[in-house]
């Protein structure tokens, strides 16, 4: 992205209540981020999400200079800034139904096609947790993944870790700017990372880890990767609302099966009861994600014939691995809103096209 435009998206960003979907859906609608804030309240207003107190704060934000200052901070501290226009924008993570507008990283620049596992767990760990984390871990590096984690004590970071010494690529997201490493305890864990990986965060530089950030940040945990694996987890373990994402996401869940009488165990054996897939090796995890893979290790069918009717090749014109909601679907294709989306559910079912939450829509 241009600077002008990058500097008009972080000040939109800025806002106060303009968060990642209301600036994703402003951009969609005007193009270029510097024409928002020139835009009129009523043509804002028109913006999905966006109402007339939004539209408001919007055009009397001031700070500008605000931005000034932030690329300082990211050119002297050697940071990265992707935005979710960019060419190296994970291709994964776009198809979310909230991915990040900006990503600033810090090691190893990001791929638009890294085939990434997500391996999370709790905070408080067992030895028989942290050495299956250590064993599949190491498998999955052998496969060629890229593992993706929250650098969280526990779990997290027994992944990255097992991940550095194996010579794997790693990539840790934070829930705080990439300059401000939580726990500070993983420092020296994060150095080494930046070696062959790399440390991201949709929050500016300089955020502190505040509670809040942590579900936030677990949507790109699970954004990232073609599944996400949780080893252990308690009752109430953040790792189970990574699973969650997951699954809303459309991402194989696998869960390690634990002990019935071990309380790290329980979130595990949830998720399995769910219709999780017991993750006993990288075996099983390879086998359920295979056929999402960019770079599969087997063979694959390349072409298929669709057969498509003239109305489902018209839709297809109108997708591509970048998500569409269903309301622009409807503007594009000029369909009326019903008989789309009985169209597209049969070709779902076909595995034509997937569908996201929040009625968006993407190629299989």
């Amino acid at each position: 992205m241009e600077t002008e435009e990058l500097l008009a998206l972080i000040n939109l960003l800025n806002v106060k209540g303009v968060g990642p979907q209301r600036v994703n859906a402003l951009v969609r609608q005007f193009t270029k981020p510097s024409d928002i804030f020139s835009a009129d309240e009523g043509d804002l207003c028109q913006v999905p999400r966006v109402d007339v107190k939004t539209a408001r704060r919007i055009k009397a934000y001031s700070e500008h200079s605000h931005v000034d200052k932030l690329l300082n901070i990211c050119q002297r501290r050697q940071i990265g800034i992707t935005t979710l226009w960019d060419d190296d924008y994970p291709e994964l993570l776009k198809k979310i139904y909230d991915p990040p507008s900006i990503l600033y990283w810090a090691g190893q620049p990001l791929e638009k096609q890294a085939d990434c596992l997500s391996l999370v767990g709790s905070r408080k760990t067992t030895n028989y947790g942290r050495s299956v984390a250590q064993k599949l871990t190491r498998e999955v590096v052998e496969q060629g993944l890229v593992t993706v984690s929250g650098l969280a004590r526990g779990i997290d970071s027994v992944v990255h870790d097992e991940t550095v010494k194996q010579g794997g690529r790693t990539i840790a997201v934070l829930g705080s700017g990439v300059d401000v490493i939580y726990p500070a305890s993983n420092r020296k864990l994060v150095d080494a990372i930046q070696e062959q990986g790399t440390i991201i965060s949709e929050f500016i530089p300089g955020t502190k880890p505040e509670a809040g950030n942590f579900p936030q940040r677990n949507r790109i945990i699970s954004g990232l990767g073609h599944g996400v694996v949780v080893v252990e987890a308690g009752n109430r373990s953040g790792a189970i609302l990574t699973a969650l994402n997951a699954i809303d996401q459309n991402r194989e869940v696998f869960a390690v099966p634990g002990r019935i009488n071990d309380s790290q165990s329980v979130g595990c054996l949830r998720l399995i009861r769910h219709g999780a897939v017991p993750a006993t090796g990288a075996d099983v995890i390879m086998d359920q994600i295979e056929n999402r893979l960019y770079r599969p290790h087997r063979a694959r069918q390349t072409t298929i014939n669709l057969e498509l009717s003239a109305t489902e090749a018209r839709i297809c014109e109108h997708l591509s691995h970048d998500p569409v909601h269903i309301d622009d679907l409807v503007r594009a294709t000029e369909m009326e809103l019903t008989k789309l989306l009985a169209i597209l559910l049969e070709m779902e079912l076909r595995n034509i096209v997937v569908q996201l939450s929040g009625k968006q829509f993407v190629l299989a």
